[in-house]
């Protein structure tokens, strides 16, 4: 995790929201300055891909706007189909060596044309025996980063750095949770059409994978069967009518939810049971969920019940410092799990490669 005082607004622009997070250092520790929020239309942002730039534009230049962050440096994130995350092993050699050779040795393990992808790569053991070193590839598709990038300008942002989803979620888990020695736990960003799957022991990242669905499902799932439209699916979706909560109504969607929960489960399982299959004599002590979609009613009860692994909802804000005075203790804490990513992203330096 890196953070300086020179550090950057952090801008989650999610498939169902765009997020902004400021953060000040003081002797008190990291404390929040600005945390905001804005819907997006539907499909204006579909699997980490930008549908409709004017939208996305308007609404994160409303964001800055309000907050008065014009001109400051921002750190952004991508993730879905565009991003390729692989450990790797590789011949043990200096950084320098790595930097020289990645993009011949990343070639081999990227599905798009090396010259269509922007490469960055960590070395996470540089002794893992037998003369190899364990590393992490990461590449992303110019395109997708240089929309990001066009739409963080036009709304008067000065972009710095250029993350991904899934280690800006490990970034915040480590600033207000830290990480266990000695012990594997998984980190799942539950999103609204996007699921980062990130697993971690001692502090070093072992699997990730994305799934691509989430939290809309439940709202494409409360449409179909009430026959009403996107705003009123979100609406119902998060317990918003007054008298909800007795109605029939609520129960109907009380059992949709228990429905898509469980799809989404069945395929995080997909890919913990992969993990488990493929890596010999770890298993995963606890799951920790963030992302808005993480706040469906069921679905800590049904991911601790299937993966048999002690499950709990991240607090982003744990270790950070709130004025009750700027801000709504009590709002801030019902959408705390859905501002993971851009928590991260805040953490980061301008100055950070």
């Amino acid at each position: 995790m890196l953070f300086g005082k020179r550090n950057a607004v952090g801008v989650d622009i999610g498939s169902n929201s765009i997020k902004i997070c400021a953060l000040d250092e003081s002797a008190r520790g990291l404390s929040l300055k600005k945390f905001d929020m804005a819907p997006l239309p539907p499909q204006a942002i579909v699997e980490g891909a930008v549908m409709n730039f004017s939208q996305v534009q308007d609404k994160l230049k409303e964001l800055v706007s309000v907050n008065k962050l014009k001109g400051r440096p921002a750190a952004l994130s991508i993730s879905g189909h565009s991003v390729i995350i692989k450990k790797i092993s590789l011949p043990q050699m200096t950084e320098q060596e790595l930097d020289a050779s990645i993009m011949w040795e990343a070639e081999q393990y990227i599905p798009f044309d090396i010259k269509e992808v922007n490469v960055d790569v960590q070395i996470l053991d540089p002794q893992a025996g037998q003369g190899q070193m364990d590393v992490l590839l990461v590449a992303a598709k110019k395109d997708v980063i240089s929309d990001y990038v066009s739409i963080a300008m036009d709304a008067g942002l000065s972009p710095a750095v250029m993350d991904v989803d899934t280690f800006a979620t490990q970034n915040m888990f480590e600033l207000n949770y830290g990480f266990p020695s000695n012990e594997t736990i998984a980190l799942i960003n539950v999103g609204a059409s996007m699921i980062n799957i990130n697993i971690v022991s001692n502090g070093i990242t072992q699997f990730t994978r994305d799934i691509t669905m989430g939290g809309a499902l439940l709202t494409e799932e409360v449409q179909r069967a009430l026959n009403v439209t996107y705003e009123e699916a979100e609406h119902y979706k998060t317990g918003g009518s007054e008298n909800i909560s007795s109605s029939a109504m609520f129960r109907e969607v009380q059992r949709i939810a228990e429905k898509v929960s469980g799809t989404l489960v069945t395929e995080i399982q997909r890919s913990v049971e992969f993990f488990r299959a493929t890596s010999v004599g770890e298993d995963i002590a606890r799951v920790y969920l963030s992302g808005g979609g993480a706040q469906m009613g069921p679905l800590v009860r049904l991911m601790e019940s299937r993966l048999q692994v002690p499950t709990e909802l991240v607090n982003p804000f744990k270790n950070i410092v709130i004025d009750t005075k700027r801000f709504d203790i009590a709002l801030l804490q019902k959408i705390a799990p859905s501002a993971g990513v851009a928590v991260g992203l805040a953490l980061r330096r301008s100055s950070d490669k």
